[in-house]
């Protein structure tokens, strides 16, 4: 699309920017929004309609020798029943690249905030990575520090807890990669130290740590296909003997193919989570993903979409898994508009052992801004460098 308004970020608007836009409006029922069954905080496993908003936005030009692109995501879901707390997630990002092939310099910075039923959390970083390329060889070093807090409604209190974990950290990660025309294969090491705001939390446990996480990875693209995965070996060191060193395997993988007129997207992803559970360091999670998509014709395309969640609370017996499943259609409408419904069941079992379900079925208008100019070059979405 041609920009909106005459300025983007309170500069005039030049040729070689672009901002592209999305906007959906989505209202239907859930019938467990809070995914329990029943004992728990609000109205439990009593159904409830919603009504939930999304906007998006990526904005990218080019000034000078800097290439830069920002990004900012928002959805608000609101529940007609009583009790259950309104849930609201922001992101924001911004990346600026500057440099060439002898020694380019890549800044990042992002923010999150989620506020649900279950989870308070806000998570700032800082991240500027080093690379040089000498003919297929990169060199590169990342440095990142970090603030994050967190807050998850607690088994103890049968709420949030008073005070949230705060933490910083910092990481830095060197690394060496081959790369090619359609791919890169390379590895690095990530070392990480993280310092809490208080050195005992609320329950007397000591959550400083040190991590050293080794890395193989690797992409590669070749027309409608593409492939990333890398696996790692996560070694945690914390600083209360109530909880056990860390010494895992991690990995995060994805394949699209895109043999028109369908679409394959596959991923696997199991990955460090953060945590306020009393017994606990860390959780690990798992994810798997499927999704397949049918463009029928020029207006409707289908969709079938399933999914896994394993979250293991190290240190302790407890675990807590969810399967989804979803159907969905979407309707072009012209002039960037869609009409989508779907239709997505959720079982699992709760970390105290006990069965949940439900389902969500929905309806949602969404508007796309598409640029009518030619797209920026380069990558208009900001991606953590390994």
């Amino acid at each position: 699309m041609t920009v909106i308004g005459s300025y983007l970020f309170g500069a005039p608007a030049r040729a070689e920017d672009e901002l592209f836009a999305s906007m959906r409006l989505r209202g239907g029922y859930d019938s467990n929004p809070l995914f329990s069954t029943g004992g728990g905080r609000g109205s439990g496993s009593i159904g409830s309609a919603f009504i939930g908003t999304e906007v998006g936005l990526i904005a990218a030009g080019k000034q000078d020798d800097i290439t830069w692109n920002a990004t900012a995501e928002a959805n608000a879901t609101r529940y007609i029943a009583p009790g259950i707390d309104p849930a609201l997630v922001v992101k924001l990002g911004l990346r600026g690249i500057t440099g060439d092939d002898d020694l380019r310099m890549i800044s990042t910075t992002s923010f999150a905030e989620i506020d649900t039923y279950n989870t308070k959390s806000m998570d700032l970083a800082q991240a500027v990575k080093l690379e040089s390329i000498k003919g297929t060889i990169k060199l590169f070093v990342t440095g990142e520090v970090g603030l994050s807090r967190l807050n998850q409604a607690n088994v103890i209190f049968q709420d949030f807890l008073p005070i949230p974990h705060q933490v910083m950290r910092g990481t830095i990660i060197p690394g060496v990669s081959v790369i090619t025309s359609k791919g890169e294969v390379g590895v690095s090491l990530n070392l990480s130290m993280r310092r809490y705001a208080e050195e005992l939390d609320l329950f007397g446990y000591r959550r400083d740590n040190e991590r050293i996480q080794p890395f193989l990875f690797g992409r590669y693209t070749d027309g409608d296909l593409s492939v990333f995965a890398s696996v790692s070996q996560l070694y945690g060191i914390w600083h209360d003997i109530d909880f056990t060193n860390v010494n895992t395997t991690l990995f995060d993988a994805n394949l699209t193919w895109r043999p028109k007129p369908f679409t394959l997207e596959l991923a696997a992803v199991r990955r460090a989570g953060e945590t306020t559970f009393p017994i606990s360091p860390i959780t690990i999670d798992t994810l798997l993903t499927a999704r397949g998509s049918w463009q029928v014709n020029d207006k409707w395309s289908l969709t079938a979409a399933a999914g896994y969640t394993d979250s293991v609370y190290l240190d302790s017996p407890y675990r807590a898994t969810t399967y989804t499943y979803g159907v969905g259609a979407v309707r072009e409408m012209g002039s960037g508009y869609k009409l989508g419904f779907d239709l997505t069941r959720v079982t699992g079992t709760l970390l105290d052992g006990e069965k949940a379900q439900g389902y969500i079925v929905a309806s949602s208008l969404s508007k796309s801004f598409a640029p009518t100019a030619t797209k920026p070059k380069g990558d208009v979405t900001a991606k953590p460098a390994l």
